[in-house]
Order: structure tokens, then sequence, then C-alpha cells
């Protein structure tokens, strides 16, 4: 039960901080590209995915940090922990110089890379130079972020970063209120966000894992040589979603325009932000996999595994089928500037790139597994072959034919639907050394689940209000409560139903105590 509760806490936690997020996105957004207009939007979100690209060379190090460091601790070995620990920092410290130099020779020669406008190109110099200091205090911070993970209290990352959000977002607004709009701002507020985490992050490790210290004498060869071993599959993970979804920006950019690119940029605003939610959800659990998993209690593992899939679809399953289909009503109302055309075209660009979670929604906690069983070769190769024919697909796509960006978003999606179905639950199951259709039956249930009730938003659609804001939010929380009602049905056995009730209305009483 205190595990439960635990539980609730953490994802209370990140919902409330995705929410901080989704808010800030909401309010900007529509300010934003009225103010500065498409195109400039869309260099924010290819200075983002520039930073993914430069995250292919760190992860090498820092995507196995975590797991390896747990495994030391639980074991009771701090020494080699504290081996993994300064090794990984000191390490960051030299990629973040070599990331300096490279961002520097990209910036002063930008308009060989990409598509700039006249106008505005010093603005996307700013914000890329910005983009990349964000960047390397991020790499440098990395090792800091271990502390809230091995002790399984990522309710305290989920509360430092409601912090520094809403730092952020008074930056934000006073900064677009008072002063000439400047794209680069976006960045500056990444900037504050990250200085924030980062010193948040020391005080955390201070204050969670005392005996973890950083010392030059601690720097272990061996220990490096670990984790690039692991770590290297990881990295190649990265530049396979990178060729899947992380170019299209860049290739939009580069093949059709800089509007273009706006427009795609603002279609994959909220279905960025749901997919960063359900990473953030599922790597909750990550934890309680490892201590599993490192106890041999595999059998364990596979339940904790399901539970958390109906967790993660219980969630997010209305999010996801409200946006397909209340997107266009919600598109109207927010980019009220856009004409009805435009609107269309970004509509069907947020649903193509939105598809590719209607399928994994009800299996991401399952790609964690690949890192927790440090089994990342198989995944990978399949990642990197899909992702491979995806780019070479819509390359193709659009030299030879009239989809333009049509082709960028849904190509990707496609191939990344395709790797979910066929390859994902049975790779898990191979994993865990368990009979390979062991979670197919829970990802069947979850993907009925979600097909239903977008049928009944569908039928609501036509019967319910959308024509200004106060009546969209009316229909949405109608539509919210009868999704989450039925989701909470069919999802849950009797037994986890009564358990979570149960955590529920202990909660009301001990508050009502208190008052």
């Amino acid at each position: 039960m205190e595990k439960k509760k635990r539980l609730i806490i953490n994802l209370i936690s990140n919902i409330i901080s995705f929410i901080v997020q989704l808010g800030i996105s909401f309010i900007l957004t529509p300010i934003i590209t009225n103010k500065v207009g498409t195109a400039a939007y869309g260099f924010i979100g290819l200075s983002n995915n520039f930073i993914s690209y430069a995250s292919i060379f760190t992860v090498i190090i820092n995507s196995m940090a975590s797991r390896f460091i747990t495994f030391e601790i639980t074991k009771g070995n701090i020494k080699k922990a504290n081996q993994y620990y300064s090794s990984v920092f000191f390490v960051n410290i030299i990629m973040s110089v070599l990331i300096a130099v490279i961002s520097i020779i990209f910036v002063c020669n930008i308009n060989i890379f990409l598509d700039v406008p006249n106008e505005l190109e010093k603005d996307v110099k700013m914000t890329f130079i910005l983009a990349f200091i964000n960047l390397i205090l991020s790499v440098m911070s990395t090792i800091f972020t271990i502390a809230t993970y091995v002790k399984d209290r990522l309710d305290l990352d989920a509360i430092r970063n409601i912090i520094g959000n809403i730092l952020r977002a008074i930056f934000l607004i006073c900064v677009f209120s008072l002063l000439q709009p400047k794209i680069y701002y976006i960045t500056i507020g990444g900037v504050i966000f990250t200085v924030f985490v980062l010193l948040a992050n020391i005080r955390l490790t201070k204050k969670l894992i005392p005996e973890l210290k950083i010392d030059i004498n601690d720097f272990n060869k061996n220990s490096i040589n670990i984790l690039v071993k692991s770590g290297i599959w990881n990295s190649i993970n990265n530049l396979s979603k990178v060729l899947l979804t992380g170019l299209d920006l860049l290739i939009t950019n580069l093949f059709i325009g800089a509007d273009a690119m706006g427009l795609l940029s603002i279609a994959k605003t909220i279905p960025n932000t749901i997919e960063n939610l359900l990473s953030t959800i599922a790597n909750i659990f990550s934890p309680r996999f490892i201590i599993l998993y490192s106890k041999r209690k595999i059998r364990e593992l596979v339940n904790e595994v399901n539970y958390s899939t109906k967790i993660i679809a219980f969630l997010m399953i209305v999010p996801i089928a409200g946006f397909i289909v209340f997107g266009k009503e919600f598109f109207i109302l927010w980019l009220y500037h856009e004409s009805n055309d435009r609107i269309n075209m970004i509509q069907i660009l947020s649903i193509l790139s939105l598809l590719p979670y209607v399928v994994s929604v009800n299996n991401y906690s399952l790609f964690i597994l690949d890192t927790v069983t440090n089994k990342l070769k198989r995944p990978v190769m399949a990642t990197l072959i899909i992702s491979t024919c995806s780019t070479i697909t819509t390359i193709i796509l659009l030299k030879f034919t009239n989809l333009g960006i049509y082709a960028v978003a849904g190509v990707s999606s496609i191939y990344w639907i395709l790797k979910v179905v066929i390859f994902n639950n049975i790779n898990a199951a191979k994993n865990l050394r368990v009979k390979w259709y062991t979670f197919f039956g829970q990802f069947l249930k979850n993907t009925g689940c979600l097909l239903l009730i977008m049928i009944i938003f569908a039928v609501m659609r036509i019967l319910l209000p959308f024509n200004s804001w106060g009546k969209f939010a009316f229909s949405v929380l109608i539509a919210a409560a009868i999704g989450y009602l039925i989701s909470f049905i069919l999802l849950f056995s009797y037994h986890e139903k009564k358990n979570i009730i149960t955590i529920i209305t202990t909660k009301i009483k001990k508050s009502k105590e208190r008052m």
C-alpha cells in the first residue's frame, strides 16, 4: 500500500508539472505566432530539435548512469557507485567543451545549413546560441538528476519542475508584455529554467544521497567503458528517433520552406507535450522495475509492468482521444488569427503527429525494460531500420509527389505504428524470458478502450457546443469525466479499483482531519 501511495504522489506531482508546462505553451504560442510570425515560431522548435541531435552523443555516457548507480547502491556498494558518479561528471565537462566549440562554428555559418529569412537572421542566431548554452548547462548538470531516481522520489523532480516552469512563465509573460517580441525570449526562459533545476538538483543530491561525492580520484576508466558499452545502444536509438521524427522540421525547412516548418511546429505542440508526459509517467515506474529486476523477481516485475500500462493508459487515453476528436474546435479558438485553410492543415498535421501515441500509449513503459534489462541491441537495430526506411521514404515522396508537408508528418507515424504493434510487445517479453504474448492482452484491452472512447467523443462532438472558450471548457470537462469513468471501469481489475479508491478516500479523510 505504501508503494502505491508513493506511486500516486509521483503521478500527481508530474501531472501538475505537465499542466503548468501545457499552460505556458497554451498562453504563449498564439501570442508568439501572432506577433513574430509562423516562420519565426518554427525556429524555436528547430532549435530544440538540434539539442536532440546533440543528445545522440551525450546519452552514450548519461543514459545508463542512473541504472548502474541505482544497481550499486541497492547492493550497498557505495565505492563503486561513487566511481560511476564522478566518472560521468568529468566526462560531461569534456563533452560540454566540445559542444561549445561545435555550436560556435554552426551559429557563425547558420545560413549554410538552414533556410533563414534575412529579416530573422539575427533573432535566429541568438535563439540557437541560447539553445546551445542551455544544452551545455543541461549536460554539465545531468549527473545531479540521479538522486531522486535512485531514491524513487520523482515527486521531488516534479515539484522542482513546477517551480522552474512558474519562474520561466513569469519571465516570458513580463518580456512579451513589456518589450518588443523576440523568439529568443523563449530560449532565455529555457536557460532560467535549467539554472534553477541545476541548483535544486545539487541541493537534492546532498540531501538524499550525501554518500555520493565528486572526486577526481574516483574517476575510473573501467566504469566509463561499462557505461559506453551499454550507452552506445541508447545513442544509436536516439539517432534512430532523430531519423524517425527529429528531422521533420529540418526536412520541412530545407525542402519546403520556413513558413511550412512553422505550421508543422505549431501542429506538433500538443503531440510533443503528450509525448513528454508519456515519457515522464513511464519513467516513474523505472526505479521500481530496476529494483525488482536486480532481485530477479520476474513475476512481480511482469505484474508491475502490466499495472503501469494500465495507469498510463488510464491517464492518457482521454486527452489523446479528446485532442483527435475535438482538435479542430480547439485550434479555431486557440489560433484565432489563422485562416480556416491553415487551421485545417494544422489539424491534419497534428493528428498525423499524434497517431503513434494511439498505439504506444498502451505499452510505453515496455520501452523502459530495454534499459532495465540492459538488452538494447535488438530494439535499437529494429528502430534504426524503421527510421532509416522512414527518412528515405519521406524524401522520395517529397521529390516525386505533391504530398508535401503531409508526407513529412505522416510517413514517420506509419512506420512508428508498425514498430509498436509488430515488435515492442514481443521484444519486452523476450527481454524478461516470458511467453511472447505476455503483454498482448493488456495492449489489446487498452487499445479497445481508446477506440471506444473516441467513438463516444465523436458522438458528443455533434451534441455539445464548442464555439467559445467557456462552452469548449464545459463540453470537454463533461467528455473527460465520462471518458475517465469508462477507462476506470474497463482497465482495472476489481482489487485494483478497490485499492485506488481506498488510497484516495484515506487521503481525503486525512485532509479533512488536518482542517
